[in-house]
């Protein structure tokens, strides 16, 4: 019984850490097909994202 849910959790986990990727690839492609050069401050807008949901939160 434990270990049926700790592989369910290891499912979501992994599943959740692969869309993450996809996000970011997803990202960096929008970005680089829509300006033509490769934005290095993508991650800085994503930190800022993230601090902003933080402080609202």
């Amino acid at each position: 019984m434990a270990f049926d849910i700790f592989l369910l959790e290891v499912i979501i986990s992994g599943l959740m850490t692969g869309v993450m990727y996809a996000l970011v690839a997803l990202g960096f492609v929008l970005i680089f097909k829509a300006s033509g050069i490769f934005n290095f401050a993508q991650g800085v807008m994503a930190l800022f994202a993230a601090l902003a949901l933080y402080d609202f939160l």
